[in-house]
């Protein structure tokens, strides 16, 4: 026995109102998040077509609220794919969103009175943007469990319509009995409901992989000036350590200070000195390679890894960063400010144990404050003697 479509109209709005609830918790609760909102607009716009749709009831009612029901259902099924977009932060979608329902709503006011027409609009209307959701979902860098799922979920409502279109077709041609595509029918439209139930699922997990994401990268970013910080920057160091240890391959560390920094605070103020940090940054990042990690410890003390390097090439790399922030223009309140910047350097030994590297970088960037700043000087590595560590040379370059 056929469902009665009033009652599918009826679930179309419930479902649709429990949903749009959810999604305006998550867009209330996280401004930020674009994406919800778009989503929490399919649902309002679903739910809000599906009143209307109750409205005209079995098909008794005005064509005005038919059509303009599917509209709004059909918009509300294109704000979610534009919702996928703002979530992958792509621009665009809302004027094409605009085309299609415009478009399906005067050729439901054409075919308004072919029921098989009528039925061919609709199918097709809600199947583009879900075609068009599950493409940018599918992309090869976004395969993760939650867009899988909605992607899938959106494939399984196109195939609900397209089963719905196909035996629309043989009803025209009187292949099968109206009782039987009736039923048919109905059952298409539950799978539709269901999909929407489902990527409404994806997307909540692909939310909660995205917060999950950001408040990871959080706990190891510095926010001042956007670097990691120190959190990131040991556990990078530890693993270093261990690949050399295990290859026998170099690596390097730089210790940076920028130069009277506190003089720079106390005379100009925080702002000043937070300013001359996140410039600090921005200069030195540009001087390192791609495969560097360029980390703030905290105050004006920075350090930066340097794989595959050795003494040599590290003290190099220093030479090229002093130089760069001794010219880099820092301006504040339209005064240009002197700025230089000291560096420790230490390359990893064979002899080495744990922290060595990075203790010796900090003993040599303190050799170069004891010589006056704006330099760089070399942690050589130590000599044994005896079983037991000597002093070790630090050669400073101003």
């Amino acid at each position: 026995m056929p469902l009665d479509i009033l009652t599918l109209y009826i679930v179309i709005l419930l479902n649709s109102m429990t949903l749009a609830v959810i999604w305006a918790a998550v867009a209330y609760t996280y401004r930020s998040f674009i994406g919800a909102r778009y989503w929490l607009a399919g649902c309002l716009l679903t739910m809000t077509g599906g009143a209307v749709m109750a409205l005209h009831g079995n098909g008794g009612g005005p064509v005005l609220a038919a059509v303009i029901g599917n509209g709004l259902v059909i918009f509300g099924f294109c704000l979610f794919w534009v919702g996928i977009r703002r979530f992958y932060r792509q621009s665009g979608g809302l004027p094409a969103s605009a085309a299609i329902t415009a478009a399906s709503m005067v050729c439901l006011i054409i075919t308004f009175d072919n029921g098989q027409g009528r039925n061919l609009v609709y199918a097709v209307a809600q199947s583009i943007p879900m075609l068009l959701g599950a493409m940018v979902l599918l992309h090869p860098q976004r395969r993760k469990l939650g867009a899988s799922i909605a992607a899938v979920a959106m494939i399984v409502g196109v195939l609900g319509h397209a089963t719905e279109t196909g035996f629309n077709f043989a009803l025209a041609q009187g292949l099968i009995a109206e009782a039987q595509y009736r039923r048919i029918e109905t059952y298409a439209l539950l799978v539709v409901i269901f999909s929407g139930v489902l990527w409404n699922f994806g997307f909540a997990v692909m939310t909660i992989d995205r917060l999950r994401s950001e408040v990871e990268a959080l706990a190891v970013k510095d926010e001042l000036t956007g670097l990691p910080n120190r959190r990131f920057l040991l556990g990078r160091i530890a693993e270093e350590e261990a690949r050399s240890q295990r290859t026998g391959r170099p690596f390097a560390l730089l210790m940076m200070d920028l130069d009277n920094f506190k003089t720079l605070n106390d005379t100009l103020g925080h702002a000043a000195g937070d300013a001359a940090l996140r410039h600090l940054a921005k200069t030195v990042s540009g001087q390192i390679r791609r495969n560097d990690l360029f980390a703030r410890l905290g105050g004006d003390e920075f350090c930066i890894v340097l794989p595959e390097t050795d003494g040599a090439l590290a003290v190099a790399l220093a030479a090229g960063i002093t130089e760069a922030v001794r010219h880099a223009a820092f301006r504040w309140q339209g005064e240009g400010v002197a700025m230089t910047a000291s560096i420790g350097v230490a390359a990893w030994h064979a002899d080495a144990i744990e922290g060595d590297t990075l203790a010796r970088a900090d003993l040599a960037l303190y050799s170069v404050k004891a010589q006056g700043r704006d330099g760089f000087s070399l942690h050589d590595a130590p000599s044994v003697k005896n079983g037991r560590r000597g002093l070790t040379v630090v050669t400073a370059t101003p």
